[in-house]
């Protein structure tokens, strides 16, 4: 029997070799999307908890110390730390601090600067001049201080080093003259002499949350504060006591996301029992943001696994129906070897029990080599597309679960092309002329899938949570939801199932149309299309899939590129934002003003009225003459000009959105009375605009990261945005008396490029804070970098190449089982005279209509697929839809590129078996043999 099976194997190779082929291909990137999904969920998580996500991911404890009791506290908070981070290997750094210090040099009636002392984790700084400062030396102290308690620094000065910003602007430096220090609670003067100047060695470093001036040096408030000072530990107990500060961070490069649940409740439970420990004195404080960053990874990693199943399940659609031709032709290459099986004897079981014998021989290698190539292959995902900007490195190792899918998907792929065997007929020779459509569509099967596919589209389109093909259990955990993913897959079915609809009258057009020509190529191409319309069926079908497949994948990729640009469009209002800075007010215009690169600087009100309904909408008052030209807004979604117009009507006018609308119940030309400051103005509604930059989803202006909010619908209370002219407000309320409104930001135009350049110069000045300034640009390359985000796009790219590969292996083999069928027909056609280019010519009309109608149909099903599922499927990392809806992108070079790479293989194919040279006698004798 086995000499037997292996002589049916080599009579049969081709056939069995494309079809290992494709099993192959099918099996090895499904094995390599499931360790894509899981290396890319674990790598992201490492990378975020150690980037964006490492400030608020550290714990941060507070506590006033009791002289004599720093070990027992570093020892309480090293064993708390461990239990919030789950036993995850601690890292922990302190920094202590004094009270308040007033420097020398008060001018009468002002306030003094102030600085403080402060011991800090030394690996976290750089010595950029001088030296580091002595241990404090209580034997030099004052010899008239004869008590017990310490001697607040009097006698020996202290020796400081000074940070650079500071030791610049105060014009210090080491070597100067020792300065007086006044305590501004209740201890005595101190004597400091500059040793050193000092900078942080990563000013963004999660470490700086410890130092209330970040880490800059300088700081303008109320007070202009400098420091901290630098002293050795030893001096802290001879000054003004504050309190002592840790930081503790965890080593997540082990980090998988099988423990988010654990580390969660550990980061809840461990910061709580800390707080009670004793041996932290009175009114300690311990807090981290833990478990709220793992909650946004998880909707992160949530849409990023629904993204990867939708294209999966394309994919195994594909590679299903692609094994399925191929097997059903070789079941009937082997139909007479079959009957004669039947005929000497042989049974039904026997025959589908070869066939099996077979299927797992093509099914055992890819369940082997399947999971092997998955690591190398993930590698290979990692560095394209935008996965490769966020500079991530995937390991992609077969793990248990590679393994199970490689063995379950050579399995599925086994058993569809075991599947014609079960149904095989006895080799027939009869013939007759072919139905114009298969029996399951002349019953309505297609209609009955148009049903299914418009009802899931139909969920999935009516999510009111925005949250796309994951779903609420009813308790708040969101999930991923089985009929919302097969969605997209089952409108691709239905779709190219339709086409065979379209099979027959296609083929009686071109019967027509060849009719009426006189060469003998088109007429007799014509005829046989229209006899037997659904010989080509197969190969059509596949090549639809693909090409769908295709302009899906290519849509989805470049939409979420574009919705990334819109989303920190959005987000920003303009190219630089700054929110709440304290520069002085009367300066605010020449400061921002003068700034590197900056072309216009306007200054913004923002406030809030309350509506009805617990609704609250924001508003925008402008420059409108500076900031609407340089407004970052998309086209459908507001024209600038016309809002410019809007904003310059006589009568004080208002932009609103049409979320204000509904929920004020006004209308376009209604008049409102808005609160602004101590009072309220009636302006008019000129104009409705979809959206408002920096309202919504996005106000408040701390939304930088990119999981923050973005989804319509998110909060329930918003009322919509109304936008005004600043200039125009304040010259009616000056009129009526009242207090004109202050800026709360301003918002910059900068020329092109130079955002970087004016955002580093409002950083390093002390009166505004590092994160009141907005970067257009940063916001966008967060949102882009995103591994979570970016590694879903990669993969389209793959999973499309893979639907062209297994749509050029089905069309070779269907093509050439038409063509061996069709042998004697052509040699009869030989026989009687017919020329040989005729026959090419013959061939290539027939498999290039079908070839053509095959692209012409999956573009234009592609392209509606593409604009009715993609908005739905594209969601932020926090499984909301984005704000403003994503506008879908099909770039045309890369569908004339998808095209192409397409129909290559196709027409090579086409253009071989047109050229093919075969023997008729051969044909013909064997056709009477028969």
């Amino acid at each position: 029997m086995t000499g037997f099976l292996f002589l049916r194997v080599r009579a049969h190779r081709l056939l069995l070799a494309a079809a290992l082929l494709a099993v192959l291909l099918t099996t090895a990137v499904l094995a390599t999307l499931t360790a894509f999904s899981g290396s890319i969920g674990d790598v992201a998580l490492r990378h975020s908890l150690r980037t964006r996500s490492a400030a608020p991911a550290s714990l941060v404890v507070r506590a006033q110390v009791p002289p004599g009791a720093r070990e027992s506290a570093d020892r309480a908070v090293r064993e708390a730390a461990r239990r919030t981070f789950d036993g995850l290997p601690v890292g922990l750094r302190s920094l202590s601090r004094s009270g308040p210090y007033a420097l020398p040099g008060v001018r009468a009636g002002a306030e003094p600067d102030l600085t403080h002392f402060a011991s800090l984790d030394r690996s976290r700084i750089r010595l950029t001049k001088g030296s580091w400062p002595s241990p404090y030396d209580t034997n030099e102290t004052n010899e008239t201080h004869e008590t017990h308690e310490p001697s607040r620094g009097k006698g020996k000065e202290v020796e400081v080093a000074l940070p650079e910003a500071a030791a610049a602007r105060l014009k210090l430096r080491p070597g100067s003259a020792p300065i007086t220090l006044t305590d501004r609670l209740t201890g005595p003067k101190v004597t400091v002499r500059v040793t050193g100047v000092y900078r942080p060695a990563d000013p963004t470093e999660p470490y700086w949350q410890l130092d209330d001036l970040g880490g800059r040096g300088v700081r303008e408030s109320v007070f202009l504060t400098y420091g901290p000072l630098l002293a050795d530990p030893s001096a802290l107990g001879h000054v003004s006591a504050d309190r002592t500060q840790w930081l503790a961070t965890a080593d997540f490069s082990a980090m998988t996301t099988d423990r988010v649940d654990a580390l969660r409740a550990a980061a809840k439970s461990g910061p709580a029992a800390l707080v009670k420990s004793r041996s932290l004195g009175g009114s300690p404080s311990a807090s981290t943001a833990l478990p709220d960053v793992l909650d946004r990874a998880e909707r992160a990693l949530l849409v990023s696994r629904s993204t990867l199943l939708i294209v999966a399940l394309q994919l195994i659609m594909l590679a299903g129906y692609a094994l399925l031709l191929v097997a059903r032709l070789l079941s009937r290459e082997r139909g007479g070897e079959t009957g004669l099986l039947l005929a000497r004897g042989g049974s039904r079981g026997r025959v589908v029990w070869l066939a099996t014998v077979e299927a797992l021989l093509l099914a055992l290698p890819a369940a082997l080599l399947a999971p092997l190539l998955a690591g190398p292959l993930t590698r290979l995902l990692a560095g394209q597309g935008a996965l490769a900007r966020t500079g991530v490195r995937l390991e992609g190792t077969a793990g248990v679960d590679v393994w199970l899918i490689g063995v379950v998907a050579a399995l599925g792929c086994a058993l569809a092309v075991v599947a014609p065997a079960l149904s095989a007929d006895t080799g027939s020779l009869r013939r007759t002329r072919a139905a114009a459509l298969p029996a399951p569509l002349r019953a309505g099967a297609d209609v009955g899938l148009l049903v299914i596919a418009a009802v899931a589209y139909w969920q999935l389109d009516g999510r009111t949570s925005g949250s796309g093909a994951l779903s609420d259990d009813g308790t708040g955990t969101l999930g991923i939801d089985p009929l919302l993913v097969a969605a997209p897959a089952l409108a691709l079915l239905a779709g190219t199932v339709v086409t065979l609809r379209l099979l027959p009258p296609a083929a009686r057009l071109a019967e027509r149309q060849a009719a009426r020509g006189r060469g003998l190529p088109g007429a007799l191409a014509g005829w046989q299309l229209s006899r037997r319309p659904l010989q080509g069926a197969g190969p059509v079908l596949l090549l639809v899939l693909a090409v769908a497949m295709g302009m899906l994948a290519i849509g989805q990729s470049a939409s979420w590129d574009r919705s990334q640009e819109d989303q920190a469009d959005f987000r920003a209002g303009t190219q630089i934002r700054v929110v709440g800075s304290r520069v002085p007010e009367q300066r605010q215009p020449e400061v921002y003003a003068s700034l590197p690169g900056v072309r216009e600087a306007a200054p913004v009100a923002r406030s809030t009225m309350d509506l009805s309904g617990n609704h609250q909408a924001t508003v925008l008052a402008l420059d409108a003459a500076r900031a609407v030209p340089g407004l970052l807004i998309r086209e459908d979604r507001g024209e600038r000009a016309a809002m410019a117009d809007a904003l310059k009507s006589p009568k004080p006018g208002a932009v609103v959105t049409e979320r204000f609308l509904r929920s004020s119940g006004a209308d376009v030309g209604s008049r409102i009375d808005v609160p602004l400051g101590g009072g309220s103005l009636r302006v008019t509604v000129v104009k409705a605009v979809a959206e408002l930059p920096t309202t919504g989803a996005a106000d408040g202006g701390e939304g930088v990261d990119a999981s923050d909010g973005g989804g319509e619908g998110t909060d329930a209370s918003d009322g919509g945005a109304l936008l005004l002219d600043l200039p125009g407000v304040n010259t009616l309320l000056k009129r009526d008396g009242e207090r004109p409104l202050s800026p709360t930001e301003w918002w910059l135009t900068t020329r092109p490029g130079a955002s970087a350049q004016a955002a580093d110069a409002l950083r390093a000045r002390p009166d505004i804070d590092p994160e009141q300034v907005l970067v257009r640009d940063e916001i966008a390359a967060e949102l882009r970098d995103d591994p979570l985000g970016a590694g879903p796009q990669s993969a389209l790219l793959a999973v499309a190449v893979a639907a062209a590969a297994l749509a050029a292996v089905g069309f070779a083999v269907s093509a050439a089982g038409s063509l061996r069928e069709r042998s004697a027909e052509f040699a009869v056609l030989r026989a009687l005279g017919a020329p040989r280019r005729q026959l090419a010519r013959l061939i290539a009309a027939e498999q290039g209509f079908l070839l053509g109608l095959a692209l012409l149909v999956g573009m234009a099903l592609g392209a509606v697929l593409t604009r009715a599922v993609v908005p739905l499927i594209v969601l932020t990392g926090e499984a909301t839809q984005p704000v403003p809806p994503v506008l879908v992108e099909l770039p045309l070079p890369h569908v004339a590129t998808l095209l192409a790479a397409t129909a290559a293989v196709p027409l090579l194919i086409i253009a071989a078996l047109a050229l093919r040279r075969g023997d008729p006698t051969v044909s013909l004798r064997h056709e009477g043999g028969n």
